[in-house]
């Protein structure tokens, strides 16, 4: 089956590219530089190999035809017909001697071809510069095949791509811009197009760089063209500025700018089928499908060889970053408050209201002149009686002011209101503090949850590629599209994460089977995560304990809302995750809390944060998430199922206890629940777990002892899970002294081999 579909991928598509392939080498033969051929088709062949060197002789020796009829195409047909011959035996070498070999060789035959036919020093001049053109040209073109070979992604501009790209663009848009129909010139047209996609895709160090290549090519192809290789190179940076709000803004501003250089440097002939062809350019540069073919590069070749870990990290980054989703709104809605304010004074309250009240009243002068003093004891008197939580009326004004101001129930009722604006500012401004301290906490833990995610990929890590391979088209038979994986080799125990677009057509137990098929290990159930569009898969080779869980609740109120929840989660390491929060309170409210804790909890987990990081981010986003309290305990039991060390984490958590042999020990926790400030407080608690050992997480409403639980194993012997712990409810809830019931949650997990 594997076999089939490796012929499938390659069916039907070597056609298209020999195709391609001889096209290219036909427009290159067809160029010219200081009125000679150019001997880029020589440089072209001399950098393929196989069938593909013998479709770019065809098409260069078409082209050399055409161009300059059979006697003068001769010379350049024997120059890349010995480079073909000769590329036959260095072909399939790919190492660096052997680039810069076929280099020389193509540099010395182009050389020894045209010093032949060479009438005088000027010719024998552009042999040399032909020559070392030529050879430059070769080596760049077999450098960016081997990075394309080497499955590396073209859509990140990397100066060995950035070196190899701009020698062609140099030559390349100087050989071109021979090509001439009309008033428009290819290699103009061409500078055009290029400029603006890299532009577009690298901002202003694309438009910097390939705008410099290009108007640098232009140059050499005619002296005429400098200016407009000038206003070519501004236009594109003009154009990066606007790249961001999409590909016809950028266009506009690249004429536009292109346009203004010229204007500002004369517009001659040149600089005005320049703009011509800036216009056509632009016009194709609008119309080429872009994300495509972005896609189509950041995939080159990817559907049989496995990816590097990195492409694996870059995934996991998406993925928690779409996990944050949740947190953005309320991070974007506080800083727009943070936005609008403002320090205020108290003694606005009465200042403002005396500005509109007595701004035209003849005594105003009197009261806020001569008795000033008199009028603002008075002031803060009332603001006194607002203070104490009374109101203030027209008979609390007195003195002077009081005794000939007439409108002293208009000015009472406005202080009133002031006053009342002044509060409601100030209960907001105080809340805003509590959102900048949550902001700044969100923040951080921010930074230690992708350092806790980066970590697992520092260090000394194995890799097993030809597993990733393998895992690769059996996500591509499952439905997945450009799929990545990577296999990790961690105390001889294969882990498996991949990605992949869309959704796959068979279930986890299928999956699994043909894993197991294909590798021939054991591995435990894939744990299948869809987000956005794409899969996640994660799938561990099969450990040494299993783990048997039982749970039972009970709620404070018949018929009501327990308010209590409880998750389970495995992830791709080995690692068994069970979770248990008590919300604030009891009832429909406790359950959201609790259940908006574990749900996020687990999101987090997922994405491949540490368990402090991610209880971080819980307890900012509890801060966050209403208005009213909100706040959770929070009771995290970890187990390694390949060594049965365990970790338990509370904040705020109920004890947890722990039976092994025939004892029980209690693991209480001193930690505040999550969501009451920015401070998480939580206790960890580490040991080694065996088999048949059970470890019993309880909530808040369960009041139990070792010794009792002691008797009730010694009745039950931990044979059956479910009956242990509905009997442990049962005796915990009978024991709940009447007016402090509340909501009871057993969890029981058995380590088995």
């Amino acid at each position: 089956m594997e076999k089939e579909l490796f012929f499938t991928q390659k069916k039907g598509t070597p056609y298209a590219k020999y195709l391609f392939t001889a096209f290219a080498a036909y427009i290159i033969a067809l160029t010219t530089m200081f009125g000679k051929t150019t001997p880029f088709a020589a440089s072209l062949i001399g950098s393929l190999s196989g069938v593909e060197c013998a479709c770019a002789f065809v098409g260069s020796a078409l082209g050399f035809l055409i161009h300059g009829g059979f006697f003068e195409a001769v010379p350049s047909m024997i120059c890349c017909a010995c480079i073909g011959i000769l590329r036959i035996f260095l072909g399939r070498i790919k190492s660096t001697a052997a680039a810069v070999g076929s280099s020389v060789l193509t540099g010395s035959a182009v050389l020894l071809t045209n010093v032949i036919t060479a009438d005088s020093a000027t010719d024998i001049l552009i042999s040399v510069i032909f020559a070392a053109a030529s050879g430059a040209v070769c080596f760049s073109l077999t450098v960016l095949r081997r990075i394309s070979d080497d499955k590396n992604d073209f859509t990140v501009l990397r100066p060995v791509n950035a070196a190899a790209g701009g020698i062609i663009a140099v030559f390349g848009i100087a050989a071109l811009s021979a090509l001439k129909y009309g008033i428009f010139n290819i290699g103009i047209i061409s500078a055009v197009v290029l400029s603006t996609i890299f532009s577009y895709r690298f901002r202003f160090a694309g438009g910097a760089i390939i705008g410099a290549f290009c108007a640098f090519g232009m140059a050499l192809a005619d002296s005429g063209l400098v200016y407009a290789g000038i206003a070519l190179q501004l236009g594109a940076i003009a154009g990066a500025v606007f790249a961001p709000h999409g590909r016809l803004p950028q266009a506009a501003a690249l004429l536009l700018t292109s346009a203004a250089t010229g204007a500002a440097m004369g517009m001659n002939g040149e600089m005005l089928g320049f703009m011509a062809d800036s216009l056509v350019g632009t016009v194709i540069f609008v119309a080429l499908p872009l994300d495509v073919i972005m896609e189509r590069l950041k995939s080159n070749k990817t559907t049989l060889a496995g990816h590097e870990p990195a492409e694996v990290f870059a995934d996991r980054l998406s993925l928690a970053a779409s996990t944050m989703g949740e947190l953005r709104y309320a991070v974007e809605k506080t800083a727009e408050t943070l936005d609008k304010s403002i320090n205020r004074d108290i003694s606005s309250v009465y200042n403002s209201a005396c500005d509109h009240i007595c701004k035209n009243c003849r005594y105003n002068m009197k009261c806020w002149g001569e008795e000033y003093n008199d009028s603002m004891r008075l002031m803060n008197g009332l603001l006194h009686i607002l203070k104490e939580g009374n109101r203030v009326y027209a008979t609390d004004i007195g003195g002077a002011l009081g005794s000939r101001c007439g409108k002293k129930q208009q000015l009472c009722d406005l202080i009133n209101r002031k006053y009342d604006d002044f509060i409601s500012a100030e209960q907001v401004d105080r809340r805003i503090k509590e959102m900048r301290e949550v902001l700044t906490h969100i923040l951080d833990t921010n930074e230690k949850l992708f350092n806790s995610i980066s970590e697992e990929f520092s260090g000394d890590i194995l890799y097993d590629k030809a597993a990733a391979l393998k895992i690769r088209r059996i996500l591509e038979r499952c439905g997945l599209s450009f799929p990545k994986a990577a296999v990790r080799i961690i105390n001889g125990n294969l882990m498996i994460e991949a990605y992949g677009d869309g959704k796959l057509n068979c279930t986890a137990e299928e999956l699994g089977d043909l894993i197991i098929e294909t590798l021939q290990k054991e591995f435990d159930l894939p744990c299948i995560l869809e987000y956005e569009g794409k899969t996640r898969i994660t799938v561990f080779q099969r450990a040494v304990y299993g783990v048997r869980t039982a749970s039972c609740q009970l709620s404070r109120r018949k018929d009501g809302y327990n308010g209590d929840y409880i998750t389970t989660y495995i992830d791709g390491r080995g690692n068994w995750y069970s979770v248990l929060s008590d919300g604030m309170g009891s009832g429909a409210r406790a359950r959201i809390d609790s259940a908006f804790t574990c749900g996020l909890l687990t999101k987090l987990l997922e994405s491949g944060a540490s368990v402090e990081s991610a209880v971080e981010m819980l307890n900012a986003s509890l801060l966050v998430k209403s208005a009213d309290e909100s706040f959770a305990t929070l009771d995290i039991c970890r187990i390694d199922l390949y060594s049965g060390r365990t970790q338990i984490y509370k904040a705020g958590g109920a004890d947890t206890f722990v039976h092994s042999g025939k004892k029980v020990t209690k693991i209480s926790g001193m930690g505040l629940p999550i969501g009451i400030n920015c401070n998480v407080s939580m206790d960890a608690r580490t040991f080694t777990a065996g088999e048949d050992d059970v470890i019993i997480m309880t909530s808040d409403g369960a009041d139990l002892s070792e010794q009792w639980l002691e008797q009730a194993f010694e009745k039950d012997s931990g044979k059956d899970l479910d009956t242990l712990v509905k009997n442990i409810a049962g005796a915990a809830k009978f024991n709940c002294e009447k007016g402090r019931e509340d909501d009871i949650s057993i969890v029981a997990l058995q380590l088995k081999k």
